[in-house]
């Protein structure tokens, strides 16, 4: 049994296309912090290529994890990722009786490091990067998305969770000067569970920072995540 990692960005939608076979599975797990736009071209994803999409979401979704946890995760805590793909997919996959299986990542040939940090997390499954295999890169993946009668509508910065601390401060202030009212929802978690995502500084202190024009503008289509994540593009 193979199983796709569906992030609802370009990198793993080509994966999807390009390796996909009658029987596998793809599953993408919705965090509830995407961008609106990343389920428009998941949307758009299944009735172009006739593929469908098993979408799954934790249980009571992201605000029900951090009341749960009663904090906020950080790149040193990052139980997000684990409980809202990780452990959702996984417990998708025993419900239905399937323990063993190949597990497809998204990992670009220029994401070497991606490749050789990931860690093998559960017996009889084994993990697969046919994009880094076969030497696919990020200008390969730009390439054939530009071809294609639709596309994602947000710069990659913008895939995964909005506001993803794995950004790292500087991208997401930039983020923010475009994008104020994405804030909104991370300002609030950090006020609820009174810790915020990086230490020392708060969600509504960066967001001041981009209103102020404190910070360097510049294209959100250079940014790169400062981190490397488990969550796929």
């Amino acid at each position: 049994m193979n199983v796709f990692n569906f992030s609802g960005g370009k990198t793993s939608g080509y994966m999807v296309i390009n390796y996909y076979k009658a029987g596998d599975l793809v599953i993408f797990c919705d965090t509830g912090r995407e961008h609106e736009k990343t389920y428009k071209f998941i949307d758009d994803f299944e009735k172009n290529e006739n593929i469908s999409i098993i979408r799954l979401k934790y249980n009571g979704g992201f605000e029900q994890l951090l009341h749960k946890r009663k904090a906020v995760p950080n790149q040193f805590k990052r139980f997000c990722t684990i409980e809202l793909k990780i452990k959702t997919c996984r417990r998708y996959l025993r419900s239905k009786g399937i323990t063993k299986y190949t597990n497809f990542v998204g990992f670009r040939y220029d994401e070497e490091i991606r490749v050789k940090r990931r860690k093998q997390m559960w017996k009889n499954v084994t993990d697969r990067f046919p994009l880094y295999d076969d030497k696919i890169n990020k200008q390969i993946i730009n390439a054939y998305w530009n071809e294609k009668p639709y596309n994602l509508e947000i710069p990659a910065i913008l895939g995964n969770c909005t506001l993803c601390f794995m950004k790292g401060k500087n991208a997401i202030i930039n983020i923010l000067t475009k994008y104020p009212e994405l804030a909104e929802p991370w300002i609030n978690d950090e006020e609820k569970m009174k810790h915020t995502y990086f230490k020392g500084i708060s969600i509504k202190q960066l967001k001041s920072i981009a209103q102020n024009n404190l910070f360097q503008d510049i294209d959100l289509s250079e940014l790169t995540p400062a981190f490397s994540c488990a969550c796929t593009n």
